[in-house]
């Protein structure tokens, strides 16, 4: 570790609370946690993160007031500050015992700390951690109707701090069955929940049965709403739809304009009034023409659906309440096929107790036959109420209160209590990146019998798509825990953590390891759970082996996958780089209860080599588990039922004929409900929202004027490009939260001109100024500064922006806040060299050419892999013609970025080649395939010659069903045709005419179609990570040997790793590119491994091979380098040949034994293979002492 490292490591822990507003506010809570003592009967309230008193935790504090008359409770309310909140807080002055805090004060984080119960309707935030003494009451915010949880398509770890929050509680309130399995099944708390689950109804419903009202209408006449009594009430409740939390005027803008419509029709009868979502009321209470009619976000929603008459909502939960009171519900769902499909909801429209409307029209036809509806409805009403509001009766509140508070067991109160007498365990499973330990883990959980075992799976924040797969084939069996944000440490914690990080425990000072803070850390992340038995599973980290070593389990183990000192001093591009962890792992070895190897052979030789860590008795071993069920039936592949998603697409359009009536579909053409109208528009201008294609027909989702209209044939609309809204100079100051998939762009994203510039996923959790907003229709983007340089541009979403590092009442920042960032500015240079390094090798701007070219410049070219000249180049060969996708500019001068023909893109200097355009379509690639395709449209035109084809001189003829493709033809002017044999004769067609069907193959994790192999060859196929110990170098070396005397054979590698490079490389120098296959990582490769002759592996040490015995299970033949671990698996060559030596002729010799003679050797049987490891590891767990 370099010098600047060491010091950024020391100043980092005293720092980083001066410059970041959320570490100070965790340092600060950490130290109360740790010095404040729990108060007896006080309790502190949170809904909606501070910003209102309601919902649940209201009703139960007021009820709690009205049976205390001698204020033995104290009450804590956490509010924000706003205008709003003074005229509540005013009505509970004269309440000596209710106090408010201004949430993440000082003294918010004491009473976090010290307060006997707390209660929150949604989450507290992830520093939050629930003392012994303490009660938390998770109320929740409403019956589900869109998916919950990890139902939710997409990143299962963004459910994290939910589902933390969830296992922290001591009581979850639960309204009906179906909340109940939402928590059970949808969050997957399973039999795993060690709380009290109360369903009796809601709290907060009980408010919607108070019949004094005065109270509540007084507070809406304080605040300014438009109130007519002697009218009845129509509320309007469009829900919170986005992925972030913003919303654009022109959504406000739109919900007032359409209930204007509505009051316009209704408003001698009714007041119309809004309550939006409290995501968007800062935004919605600005628009002035909306105010008198929008609700203050600080009411109670269940006082106020007490007064209402008539509710009008989307898909929010809200309706559920609402039906205690028997009066008319209407769905307005305008923008449901938007969403939908993204998120999923768990109930259909015919299921719904009211009517659904589409568009603004229908939904006042419905309103004008209220009753009507009313009684169309009446059965699914009636049924809604007995599913969703069974125990609703007004008195919910004094149920939970006598339950929770006075301890009282209820006669006919369902309370569900955590009764499993099954051996508990946790799990760390690892990153769960496509690996070996991965699928080890994976089969490990996968055949654990549930029945006896509960588990508890404790993850890391994932984020790529790999892991994501990867985690969604645990069993719904296991719950799912994450690890994330920052531990809670103080400063001086820090540094005690970091010297274990860096030093591991040494022998004698055991005493300094401080276990204790680990402990608090894993309280917090795991809530009040206790375990039979902890599994570090991964056994690479040091991090993760103190977390599970802390953990409130009876028995610790830690999984040793391979040689574990050979392990540590392995190199990966010259860096050692297990060496840290592993030293650390070592060091606390000793606090384990067992050491569990994945074969005999191997714990013989880590007990051997790592005596001096750990007793000798605390070594055992389980053979890694498989899922034979999984490897022989798993590669049938699945229909897949394809879902379409609306695309968003937000532009300004223009109807092309004004004379004509367009026809409007009300919901999305492929929609059974909504209804077909005619209209005449007079203006021409429409703001398009979205597009989806349907029977080969394009539609757009349009409205006008802010009111909805429906879907149109795109045919009638011009479409114009993304528009700039506004633009801003700002003075911005925050860090980057890029993941590995983001880019920075040349210009503001959605732009014609915005094109990829540079990976900004590099330059994760690096500093940045910003001096540039600008709002387009497609979202935010601001301009990155790094240094003084122009990165490009990014989403705002991308940006994590501190209060203390931008918080200024001038547009200019202050001196002190220049300071802090001077100091953050700091972090980057001390903490993140290798990331400001790579500033050198940046595209801070790009020339977008992607196009063909001449290259008159014949000399061989060098191409990096990135715009840096170094030894690290490959040759490229002379090119007569050339891809050029850009000429990027960085601090080393200017770059082109060039293509290849397997679509590989490599940098070279602007002067090593010299370009010109091509003065005609020239033909650049032709590739043979062999695809089956079929056409989009009825008629297509073909062409008879690829001269015509160029041309665009063809003929229109009528589709065939289908037709084989046979060519692949690209051109200088980027048009890709193709040769289809079409009847008795080749033709040639333009790509955009066909649909190419997926052929017979597997996906590799960059989506590509890998063809299975050729069976009139001779196929050898290995999987693994590529990296040096796997030592792939040696299989290729011998196959090169084996293939002069089978040429008609190849060669497949499964895998990816540090040594794709160097393997690929290997591969084109030896001239095999043709015979040997890099595939990349594949997440099922079961079906191609079945459909090759050989199996080869060649390591030079493995735990114990999972993928040799994943081979023996598809029944393959199987050749092995000679080692421990391999020789155990194929039992001393019984179930395949082991080679004489390890090198390139011995493994040549196995291969060409194995095709040339035959063999026979014994039937490996999985599910007595399996059986036998799954009892060895319930064995180990029972032996443990």
């Amino acid at each position: 570790m370099g010098v600047a490292n060491k010091i950024a490591r020391l100043i980092g822990p005293a720092v980083l609370p001066k410059i970041s507003y959320y570490r100070k506010t965790v340092d600060s809570y950490t130290k109360y946690f740790v010095s404040e003592k729990v108060e007896k009967k006080t309790v502190l309230y949170e809904s909606r993160d501070g910003k209102s008193l309601t919902d649940s935790p209201f009703a139960i504090f007021e009820y709690l007031l009205s049976v205390d008359p001698e204020q033995e409770y104290t009450h804590i309310w956490s509010v924000t500050e706003s205008s709003e909140m003074e005229k509540v807080r005013e009505l509970y002055k004269s309440k000596k015992n209710v106090i408010f805090v201004i949430r993440n004060s000082d003294e918010y984080l004491k009473w976090l700390t010290k307060a006997e119960f707390l209660i929150n309707n949604s989450t507290f935030q992830p520093f939050v951690t629930i003392k012994d003494e303490q009660t938390y009451i998770n109320t929740w915010h409403g019956t589900p109707l869109k998916t919950m949880g990890f139902d939710i398509p997409g990143n299962p770890a963004n459910a994290k701090n939910v589902v933390r929050n969830f296992f922290m509680a001591d009581y979850l309130i639960s309204p009906n069955p179906h909340t109940t399995e939402m928590f059970v099944k949808n969050y997957r708390l399973n039999e795993n929940y060690t709380g009290q689950i109360i369903e009796s109804g809601y709290p907060r419903i009980d408010q919607t049965f108070h019949e004094n009202k005065d109270d509540l209408l007084k507070m809406l006449f304080d605040f300014n709403v438009s109130l007519d009594l002697g009218k009845k009430i129509i509320l309007y409740t469009p829900t919170f739809k986005g992925a972030d939390l913003s919303v654009s005027d022109g959504e406000i803008a739109q919900i007032h304009q359409e209930m204007s419509l509505v009051r316009e029709r209704f408003g001698e009868e009714y007041n119309v009034l809004v309550k939006v979502h409290p995501f968007i009321y800062d935004q919605a209470k600005k628009y002035v023409p909306l105010r008198e009619f929008l609700i203050p976000d600080i009411i109670d929603t269940n006082k106020l659906l007490g007064i209402v008459d008539c509710l009008i909502t989307d898909y929010s939960s809200i309706f559920f309440d609402y039906l205690v009171t028997d009066k008319p519900i209407l769905f307005y769902c305008w923008d449901d096929d938007l969403y939908s499909n993204k998120r999923g909801k768990y109930f259909e429209y015919d299921e719904l107790p009211g009517p659904v409307a589409f568009n603004i029209d229908e939904l006042i036809t419905k309103l004008e036959h209220l009753d009507e509806q009313q009684e169309i409805y009446k059965a699914n009403y009636k049924l809604c109420k007995e599913k969703f509001v069974p125990y609703d009766d007004g008195q919910v509140t004094a149920r939970v209160v006598e339950i929770i508070f006075n301890k009282e067991t209820l006669l006919g109160v369902k309370v569900i209590q955590p009764t499993s007498c099954k051996k508990r365990l946790l799990i760390y499973p690892g990153g769960m990146r496509s690996n070996g330990i991965t699928s080890s883990f994976l089969s490990l959980v996968q055949s654990i019998n549930y029945e006896e075992y509960d588990v508890v799976c404790l993850l890391d924040n994932i984020r790529a798509l790999d892991q994501i797969k990867n985690v969604a084939d645990i069993p719904k069996n296991v719950s799912l825990l994450f690890r994330f944000d920052i531990s809670n440490f103080t400063a001086k914690e820090y540094y005690q953590d970091m010297h274990i990080h860096l030093k591991g425990v040494k022998k004698g000072k055991e005493d300094k390891y401080p276990n204790e803070i680990y402990e608090r850390d894993v309280r917090r992340l795991l809530g009040k759970q206790r375990f039979d038995v902890a599994i570090d599973f991964s056994g690479y980290s040091l991090h993760w082996g103190k977390i599970i070593l802390a953990s409130k389990a009876d028995r610790h183990v830690c999984y040793l996958h391979s040689d574990m000192m050979l392990d540590m001093e392995r190199e990966v591009n010259g860096r050692k780089i297990h060496k840290i962890n592993l030293q650390g792992v070592f060091s606390v070895y000793n606090r384990y209860d067992g050491l569990v190897s994945v074969s005999e052979v191997m714990k013989e030789i880590n007990q051997e080599k790592l005596a001096q860590y750990a007793d000798r008795s605390k070594f055992t071993y389980a053979d890694n588990t498989i899922n034979p069920k999984k490897i022989l039936e798993g590669t049938k592949e699945e229909k897949i039922i394809e879902v379409k998603d609306t695309e968003f697409f937000f532009r300004d359009g223009h109807i092309n004929n004004l004379e004509k009536t367009i026809k409007l579909r009300s919901s999305r053409p492929d929609m059974v409900l909504g209804n077909v109208d005619k209209k005449e528009l007079r203006d021409p201008h429409v703001d398009v929202l979205g597009k989806f294609e349907y029977n080969e027909i394009l539609y757009y989702k349009i409205s006008q004027n802010h009111q909805y209209l429906g879907w149109v044939e795109a045919s009638g609309v011009e479409v114009d490009s993304v528009k700039i809204l506004s633009k801003n100079k700002v003075s911005y100051f925050g860090k980057l939260n890029t993941s590995a998939a983001d880019y920075f762009y040349t210009e503001p994203l959605g732009l014609a001109e915005s094109y990829p510039l540079s990976k900004a996923g590099l330059y994760r959790n690096i500093y940045v100024s910003i001096t540039d907003e600008v709002v387009t229709q497609t979202g935010i983007s601001v301009r990155v500064m790094l240094k003084g340089n122009d990165l490009g541009w990014l989403p705002k979403g991308k940006i994590t922006f501190s209060k203390k590092l931008n918080w200024t009442k001038t547009k200019e920042p202050s001196f002190k806040v220049k300071l802090l960032r001077a100091f953050a500015l700091s972090a980057n240079h001390l903490e993140k060299r290798y990331q400001m390094k790579r500033l050198k090798d940046t595209p801070l701007k790009k020339e977008w050419l992607a196009a063909y070219y001449e290259n008159k410049n014949k000399t061989s070219l060098k191409g990096y892999l990135l715009p840096i000249e170094n030894e690290n180049y490959k040759e490229l060969g002379v090119f007569q013609s050339i891809y050029v996708q850009s000429l990027a500019t960085t601090l080393n001068g200017r770059w082109y970025e060039i293509m290849d023909d397997s679509g590989k893109t490599y940098f070279v200097k602007e002067e090593a080649i010299s370009i010109k355009s091509f003065s005609e379509e020239t033909v650049m690639t032709e590739k043979e395939v062999f695809k089956t395709a079929t056409f989009k449209k009825i008629e297509t035109v073909v062409f008879s010659t690829l001269l015509e084809a160029i041309d665009k001189k063809g003929t229109v003829v009528t589709s065939l069903d289908s037709v084989t493709v046979t060519k692949e033809i690209k051109t200088s002017e980027n048009n890709i045709f193709y040769e289809v044999k079409w009847e008795d004769k080749f033709l040639f067609v333009e790509q955009a005419s066909l649909n190419i069907m997926r052929g017979e193959g597997i996906l590799n994790a960059k989506d590509e179609i890998i063809p299975y192999p050729d069976q009139d060859k001779v196929n050898i196929v290995t999987v693994g990570r590529l990296s040096q110990e796997k030592n792939q170098i040696v299989l290729i070396e011998a196959f090169v040997e084996f293939q002069k005397n089978q040429p008609n054979s190849h060669l497949y590698i499964i895998g990816a790793g540090p040594e794709g490079n160097n393997l690929q490389n290997k591969i084109q120098e030896l001239g095999m590119s043709d015979y040997i296959e890099l595939l990349g990582q594949v997440y099922n490769p079961f079906e191609f491994i079945k459909r090759c002759d050989i199996f080869a592996l060649t390591s030079l040490y493995e735990g114990q091979s999972l993928v040799l015995i994943e081979a023996l299970t598809l029944g393959m033949k199987c050749v092995s380098t000679d080692i421990p671990a391999c020789r155990l698996v194929l039992k001393d060559g019984a179930y395949g040949l082991i080679s004489e030596t390890n090198d390139a002729y011995g493994v040549a010799q196995s291969l060409t034994e194995m095709i040339n003679k035959e063999q026979r050797f014994e039937t490996f049987d999985p599910y007595a293979y399996n059986q036998e490891a799954i009892k060895m590891f319930y064995q180990t767990l029972t032996s443990l002492k």
